[in-house]
Protein backbone atom coordinates (compact mmCIF):
# COMPACT_ATOMS: atom_id res chain seq x y z
CA UNK A 1 0.00 0.00 0.00
CA UNK A 2 1.34 3.41 -0.90
CA UNK A 3 -0.48 6.42 0.78
CA UNK A 4 -0.22 9.65 -0.14
CA UNK A 5 -0.10 12.48 2.76
CA UNK A 6 -0.94 15.96 1.81
CA UNK A 7 -0.31 19.03 4.85
CA UNK A 8 2.80 17.76 6.59
CA UNK A 9 2.24 20.24 9.68
CA UNK A 10 2.49 19.06 12.85
CA UNK A 11 -0.33 16.02 13.10
CA UNK A 12 0.84 15.25 9.06
CA UNK A 13 3.99 15.01 10.02
CA UNK A 14 3.38 12.67 13.51
CA UNK A 15 0.89 10.56 11.11
CA UNK A 16 3.90 10.09 8.58
CA UNK A 17 6.98 9.18 11.03
CA UNK A 18 4.47 6.89 12.79
CA UNK A 19 3.36 5.13 9.40
CA UNK A 20 7.05 5.24 8.08
CA UNK A 21 8.32 3.86 11.36
CA UNK A 22 5.49 0.72 10.63
CA UNK A 23 6.60 -0.02 7.26
CA UNK A 24 4.05 1.61 5.22
CA UNK A 25 5.42 3.63 2.06
CA UNK A 26 4.55 7.48 2.37
CA UNK A 27 4.84 10.23 -0.08
CA UNK A 28 3.88 13.54 0.46
CA UNK A 29 2.22 15.79 -1.86
CA UNK A 30 3.34 19.38 -2.19
CA UNK A 31 4.63 21.37 -4.75
CA UNK A 32 6.75 24.97 -5.27
CA UNK A 33 8.48 26.37 -2.12
CA UNK A 34 6.82 23.73 0.24
CA UNK A 35 8.23 21.04 -1.85
CA UNK A 36 11.60 22.06 -1.87
CA UNK A 37 11.48 22.41 1.99
CA UNK A 38 10.21 19.00 1.99
CA UNK A 39 12.86 17.55 0.27
CA UNK A 40 14.60 18.90 3.09
CA UNK A 41 13.48 16.40 5.28
CA UNK A 42 10.93 15.59 8.16
CA UNK A 43 11.97 15.87 12.33
CA UNK A 44 9.89 14.56 14.81
CA UNK A 45 10.44 14.76 18.25
CA UNK A 46 9.15 13.89 21.39
CA UNK A 47 6.77 10.74 21.78
CA UNK A 48 7.97 9.72 18.00
CA UNK A 49 10.89 10.77 17.46
CA UNK A 50 12.08 10.71 13.55
CA UNK A 51 14.07 12.36 10.59
CA UNK A 52 14.10 11.20 7.41
CA UNK A 53 13.68 13.07 3.71
CA UNK A 54 10.79 10.94 2.24
CA UNK A 55 9.46 10.76 -1.50
CA UNK A 56 8.07 14.07 -2.73
CA UNK A 57 5.55 14.16 -5.63
CA UNK A 58 3.17 17.38 -7.21
CA UNK A 59 0.01 14.85 -7.26
CA UNK A 60 -0.65 11.70 -5.84
CA UNK A 61 -0.70 9.46 -8.99
CA UNK A 62 0.46 5.98 -7.66
CA UNK A 63 -1.24 6.18 -4.18
CA UNK A 64 -4.05 3.89 -2.78
CA UNK A 65 -5.15 6.58 -0.09
CA UNK A 66 -4.41 10.07 0.53
CA UNK A 67 -4.11 11.70 3.91
CA UNK A 68 -5.41 15.28 3.46
CA UNK A 69 -3.89 16.71 6.93
CA UNK A 70 -4.27 20.45 6.04
CA UNK A 71 -6.26 23.03 7.95
CA UNK A 72 -10.15 22.94 7.49
CA UNK A 73 -10.07 26.54 5.90
CA UNK A 74 -7.43 25.32 2.88
CA UNK A 75 -9.99 22.63 2.20
CA UNK A 76 -12.51 24.46 -0.64
CA UNK A 77 -9.89 25.53 -3.02
CA UNK A 78 -8.17 22.03 -3.13
CA UNK A 79 -11.27 20.88 -4.35
CA UNK A 80 -10.89 20.62 -7.99
CA UNK A 81 -7.90 18.90 -7.87
CA UNK A 82 -8.85 16.50 -5.46
CA UNK A 83 -11.43 16.08 -7.94
CA UNK A 84 -8.92 15.50 -10.55
CA UNK A 85 -6.58 13.07 -8.69
CA UNK A 86 -9.29 10.24 -8.88
CA UNK A 87 -7.88 9.21 -5.34
CA UNK A 88 -9.48 8.00 -2.38
CA UNK A 89 -9.15 11.19 0.37
CA UNK A 90 -9.34 10.52 4.32
CA UNK A 91 -9.83 13.72 5.78
CA UNK A 92 -7.97 14.71 9.05
CA UNK A 93 -9.38 17.90 9.32
CA UNK A 94 -10.37 19.52 12.84
CA UNK A 95 -14.31 20.61 12.59
CA UNK A 96 -17.61 19.21 11.19
CA UNK A 97 -17.27 20.37 7.20
CA UNK A 98 -14.45 18.42 5.58
CA UNK A 99 -16.41 15.14 4.99
CA UNK A 100 -19.33 16.83 3.74
CA UNK A 101 -17.54 19.20 1.44
CA UNK A 102 -15.57 16.17 0.23
CA UNK A 103 -19.04 13.92 -0.47
CA UNK A 104 -20.34 16.59 -2.17
CA UNK A 105 -17.65 16.82 -4.57
CA UNK A 106 -16.24 13.54 -5.07
CA UNK A 107 -17.49 9.45 -4.83
CA UNK A 108 -18.74 9.48 -1.26
CA UNK A 109 -17.63 5.95 -1.41
CA UNK A 110 -13.79 7.51 -2.17
CA UNK A 111 -14.17 9.36 1.31
CA UNK A 112 -13.29 8.55 4.81
CA UNK A 113 -12.38 10.36 8.05
CA UNK A 114 -9.66 10.39 10.57
CA UNK A 115 -9.88 11.52 13.90
CA UNK A 116 -7.62 11.94 16.90
CA UNK A 117 -6.85 13.48 20.26
CA UNK A 118 -3.28 13.17 19.32
CA UNK A 119 -1.60 16.49 20.58
CA UNK A 120 1.63 18.02 18.16
CA UNK A 121 2.82 21.41 17.61
CA UNK A 122 5.31 22.63 15.26
CA UNK A 123 8.67 23.68 16.63
CA UNK A 124 10.41 27.42 15.72
CA UNK A 125 12.89 25.20 14.47
CA UNK A 126 10.97 23.44 11.45
CA UNK A 127 10.21 19.99 13.28
CA UNK A 128 7.26 18.69 14.94
CA UNK A 129 6.85 18.10 18.88
CA UNK A 130 4.85 15.40 19.25
CA UNK A 131 3.39 16.08 22.47
CA UNK A 132 0.86 13.71 23.28
CA UNK A 133 -0.61 10.29 22.20
CA UNK A 134 -4.74 10.17 21.77
CA UNK A 135 -7.51 7.88 20.81
CA UNK A 136 -7.53 7.22 17.06
CA UNK A 137 -10.43 6.36 15.09
CA UNK A 138 -11.02 5.90 10.95
CA UNK A 139 -14.29 5.68 9.21
CA UNK A 140 -15.73 5.43 5.96
CA UNK A 141 -18.16 8.61 4.81
CA UNK A 142 -21.14 6.24 3.64
CA UNK A 143 -21.44 2.53 5.24
CA UNK A 144 -19.42 0.41 7.17
CA UNK A 145 -15.10 0.34 6.39
CA UNK A 146 -14.46 -1.03 3.24
CA UNK A 147 -11.61 -3.97 3.22
CA UNK A 148 -9.24 -1.09 1.48
CA UNK A 149 -10.24 0.95 5.11
CA UNK A 150 -8.88 -1.94 7.24
CA UNK A 151 -5.75 -2.03 5.48
CA UNK A 152 -5.11 1.85 6.09
CA UNK A 153 -5.89 0.91 9.78
CA UNK A 154 -3.73 -1.84 10.25
CA UNK A 155 -0.96 0.38 8.53
CA UNK A 156 -1.67 3.06 11.66
CA UNK A 157 -1.68 -0.07 13.71
CA UNK A 158 1.28 -1.39 12.78
CA UNK A 159 3.32 2.30 13.20
CA UNK A 160 1.88 2.46 17.06
CA UNK A 161 -1.40 4.50 16.06
CA UNK A 162 -4.40 2.25 17.17
CA UNK A 163 -6.64 3.26 15.02
CA UNK A 164 -10.45 1.66 15.94
CA UNK A 165 -12.69 1.27 12.85
CA UNK A 166 -16.48 3.06 13.09
CA UNK A 167 -19.57 3.19 11.34
CA UNK A 168 -20.56 6.12 12.82
CA UNK A 169 -18.17 8.46 11.91
CA UNK A 170 -20.67 11.42 12.06
CA UNK A 171 -21.15 10.72 15.76
CA UNK A 172 -17.10 10.87 15.86
CA UNK A 173 -16.75 13.82 14.46
CA UNK A 174 -19.58 15.38 16.21
CA UNK A 175 -17.76 13.92 19.26
CA UNK A 176 -14.50 15.75 18.41
CA UNK A 177 -15.68 18.54 17.28
CA UNK A 178 -17.69 19.01 21.09
CA UNK A 179 -14.51 18.27 22.23
CA UNK A 180 -12.66 21.03 20.03
CA UNK A 181 -14.75 23.28 21.42
CA UNK A 182 -14.31 23.01 24.59
CA UNK A 183 -10.35 23.27 24.98
CA UNK A 184 -9.35 25.24 21.33
CA UNK A 185 -10.89 28.48 21.70
CA UNK A 186 -10.66 28.41 25.84
CA UNK A 187 -6.86 27.51 25.88
CA UNK A 188 -6.19 29.81 22.64
CA UNK A 189 -7.44 32.81 24.37
CA UNK A 190 -5.95 31.72 27.46
CA UNK A 191 -2.55 31.54 26.25
CA UNK A 192 -2.34 27.79 28.02
CA UNK A 193 -1.77 24.54 27.52
CA UNK A 194 -4.55 21.75 27.63
CA UNK A 195 -3.70 20.65 30.82
CA UNK A 196 -4.41 24.09 32.34
CA UNK A 197 -8.34 23.63 31.29
CA UNK A 198 -8.32 20.71 34.39
CA UNK A 199 -9.57 23.61 37.13
CA UNK A 200 -10.80 26.62 38.10
CA UNK A 201 -13.10 29.22 35.92
CA UNK A 202 -11.09 27.90 32.64
CA UNK A 203 -12.74 24.33 33.33
CA UNK A 204 -15.57 25.85 33.89
CA UNK A 205 -16.11 27.75 30.29
CA UNK A 206 -14.70 24.56 28.64
CA UNK A 207 -17.24 22.66 30.30
CA UNK A 208 -19.80 25.11 29.79
CA UNK A 209 -18.82 25.24 25.63
CA UNK A 210 -19.14 21.55 25.81
CA UNK A 211 -22.60 21.20 27.20
CA UNK A 212 -23.94 23.71 24.48
CA UNK A 213 -22.08 21.15 21.50
CA UNK A 214 -23.58 18.14 23.41
CA UNK A 215 -27.19 20.04 23.37
CA UNK A 216 -26.88 20.47 19.81
CA UNK A 217 -26.15 17.34 19.15
CA UNK A 218 -28.72 15.96 21.00
CA UNK A 219 -31.15 18.52 19.13
CA UNK A 220 -29.84 17.41 16.05
CA UNK A 221 -30.05 13.65 16.92
CA UNK A 222 -26.58 12.70 16.62
CA UNK A 223 -25.70 9.73 18.31
CA UNK A 224 -22.35 10.85 20.18
CA UNK A 225 -20.10 7.34 21.16
CA UNK A 226 -19.01 8.38 23.93
CA UNK A 227 -19.40 11.96 26.47
CA UNK A 228 -17.80 14.46 25.26
CA UNK A 229 -16.57 16.13 28.76
CA UNK A 230 -14.91 12.60 29.85
CA UNK A 231 -13.39 12.90 26.15
CA UNK A 232 -12.12 16.07 26.72
CA UNK A 233 -10.29 15.47 30.14
CA UNK A 234 -8.96 12.86 29.01
CA UNK A 235 -7.58 14.88 26.23
CA UNK A 236 -6.70 17.66 28.75
CA UNK A 237 -4.26 15.07 30.79
CA UNK A 238 -3.34 13.52 27.63
CA UNK A 239 -1.92 16.69 26.25
CA UNK A 240 -1.23 18.20 29.03
CA UNK A 241 1.50 20.40 27.71
CA UNK A 242 0.43 20.39 24.81
CA UNK A 243 -0.49 23.60 22.88
CA UNK A 244 -3.64 23.55 20.83
CA UNK A 245 -3.54 24.27 17.37
CA UNK A 246 -5.51 26.89 17.60
CA UNK A 247 -3.10 28.71 20.06
CA UNK A 248 -0.70 27.84 17.79
CA UNK A 249 -2.05 29.56 15.00
CA UNK A 250 -3.11 32.87 17.12
CA UNK A 251 0.91 32.74 18.24
CA UNK A 252 1.97 32.48 14.37
CA UNK A 253 -0.73 35.10 13.16
CA UNK A 254 -2.11 32.48 11.08
CA UNK A 255 -6.19 31.92 10.44
CA UNK A 256 -7.42 29.65 12.59
CA UNK A 257 -9.93 26.42 12.10
CA UNK A 258 -12.21 28.36 14.73
CA UNK A 259 -15.21 28.29 11.87
CA UNK A 260 -15.65 24.51 10.79
CA UNK A 261 -15.10 24.18 14.90
CA UNK A 262 -17.14 26.71 17.32
CA UNK A 263 -18.78 28.34 14.06
CA UNK A 264 -20.04 25.12 12.92
CA UNK A 265 -21.79 24.34 15.93
CA UNK A 266 -23.23 27.81 16.73
CA UNK A 267 -24.75 27.79 13.21
CA UNK A 268 -26.38 24.50 14.14
CA UNK A 269 -27.63 26.04 17.47
CA UNK A 270 -29.26 28.82 15.57
CA UNK A 271 -31.18 26.91 13.08
CA UNK A 272 -32.27 24.36 15.70
CA UNK A 273 -32.93 26.68 18.36
CA UNK A 274 -30.63 25.88 20.99
CA UNK A 275 -28.94 28.75 22.86
CA UNK A 276 -24.97 28.81 22.30
CA UNK A 277 -23.78 32.08 24.21
CA UNK A 278 -20.61 30.80 25.76
CA UNK A 279 -19.90 29.23 22.03
CA UNK A 280 -20.77 32.20 20.66
CA UNK A 281 -18.66 34.36 22.85
CA UNK A 282 -15.76 32.07 22.52
CA UNK A 283 -15.98 32.36 18.15
CA UNK A 284 -16.44 36.29 18.11
CA UNK A 285 -13.19 36.70 20.52
CA UNK A 286 -11.37 34.42 18.44
CA UNK A 287 -12.32 35.99 15.43
CA UNK A 288 -11.69 39.85 16.90
CA UNK A 289 -7.88 37.90 17.21
CA UNK A 290 -7.63 37.26 13.30
CA UNK A 291 -9.12 40.12 12.48
CA UNK A 292 -6.17 41.80 14.41
CA UNK A 293 -3.38 39.98 12.79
Amino acid sequence: MTIGLLGAGALGSVLTARLVQGGAEVVLIADGVRAERLHRGLQVVGLTQFREALAVQSTPEGCDWLLLCTKSWQLEPLLPRLEAWCVPVVACQNGLLAVDALTDTLDAGNVAGFVTGLGAAQRPDGSVLHAGDGYAVLGAAVGAPTAALQLLRDAFSAGGIEATLTSNLPGELWLKAIVNNAINPVAALAGVPNGALREGALRERARAACREGGAVAATLEITLPGDAWARALEIMGRTAENRCSMLQDLEARRPTEIDSITGAIVRRGRRTGVATPVSEALLHAVREREVHF
